[in-house]
């Protein structure tokens, strides 16, 4: 192979190379104000790869004008103290299509140390920023969605640090996301008992690597309000982390303890009551059976035979006597009616 064959092929490859990688080479001769591009240089800029000998000028012009100022600001201190620089900036293609360009620019120099010309190559980072944006947005939209639901839900690492929480789980313990920044699970637990548990809970799930549901745990909320939680927690590996951590999803079930509560003491209500009219009707069937019978045998007598004044007497006075005792029963069954209804 001779030497332009050889060259052909190495500016072929290194042509190659900087497509697949998405960024161009330049030079610009100060003298001159020409810079001569690579092929990939060019379709960055949205040209043909043969159009490849451009001025200055020419490439400013393709500048956004928003970033103008700053470029001409970061080149003009590379030429004065002839230094090594890197900037962003935006530049408008024909068709104008605006795309997203990092460059690193160097010093060229002669011989005897005077500056000749600057060089550099240029990388398309478009698609890495709309990459960047859409993840923020997604992370964005994901925190709203959380936030959206009527769970607590957070993550902490193995040590007990945290890596977020949601907007229920900011409100139990009163504070903000900037304030959970930092935070560890030691700084929101009532008691050493309930780090212990915890911690306990959060070992055999990183442990095992399989879910943990806890039916019932009773804390304390920054208000000093008894909350009862019904809590899954999960292994997971949060984006920017190597090591797994723990993912909690609590749901508040303190109102439906309380509704549970209530319901077993009207249980009880219910049941005392049950047994007062169990009570209560044996009494009617006992008491209530004896002065019966005897108004009935008296009215029987009385229907029957031709009384004297004075065996009438003590027939009515039996009379008053069992009727007396049906009042008393009325009375006890009255009372026990107004306990019913209170």
């Amino acid at each position: 192979m001779n030497l332009e064959t050889h060259l052909a092929a190495t500016v072929r490859r290194m042509n190659q190379a900087q497509r697949l990688a998405r960024f161009g080479s330049w030079e610009l001769d100060l003298s001159t104000g020409i810079s001569v591009w690579s092929e990939e240089a060019c379709r960055i800029h949205g040209l043909e790869v043969t159009n490849n000998v451009h001025s200055y000028d020419d490439w400013e012009a393709m500048v956004h004008p928003d970033d103008l100022a700053s470029v001409r600001t970061c080149l003009g201190i590379v030429r004065q103290n002839q230094s090594s620089a890197t900037f962003d900036c935006r530049i408008v293609r024909p068709d104008g299509d605006i795309r997203h360009i990092h460059c690193i620019v160097e010093c060229e120099y002669a011989q005897d140390n005077a500056l000749t010309g600057i060089y550099g190559v240029t990388q398309d980072v478009t698609e890495t920023l709309k990459a960047k944006t859409d993840l923020t947005t997604t992370e964005h939209n994901l925190q709203l969605i959380l936030d959206l639901i009527p769970l607590s839900i957070y993550a902490r690492q193995a040590n007990g640090d945290y890596i977020f929480g949601n907007h229920v789980f900011l409100s139990h313990y009163g504070i903000t996301a900037e304030e959970l920044v930092g935070k560890n699970l030691r700084d929101f637990v009532r008691s050493e008992a309930e780090l212990q548990e915890l911690s306990a809970q959060d070992n055999l799930v990183l442990s095992s690597g399989k879910k943990l549901v806890v039916s019932e745990f009773r804390q304390k909320d920054h208000s000093g309000a008894d909350t009862v939680w019904r809590i899954i927690k999960i292994p997971f590996i949060p984006r920017g982390h190597d090591n797994v951590a723990v993912l909690g999803i609590a749901e508040d079930i303190t109102t439906q303890k309380q509704k549970e509560h209530s319901i077993v003491q009207m249980s009880e209500v219910i049941l005392a009551r049950n047994q007062e009219l169990e009570q209560f009707s044996m009494m009617v069937s006992h008491d209530l059976r004896g002065p019966l019978s005897t108004i009935m045998g008296v009215s029987e007598v009385i229907d029957s035979i031709h009384l004297s004044q004075d065996d009438l007497s003590v027939f009515i006075s039996g009379i008053r006597s069992a009727v007396s005792r049906l009042d008393e029963i009325v009375t006890r069954l009255n009372e026990i009616t107004a306990r019913k209804d209170e």
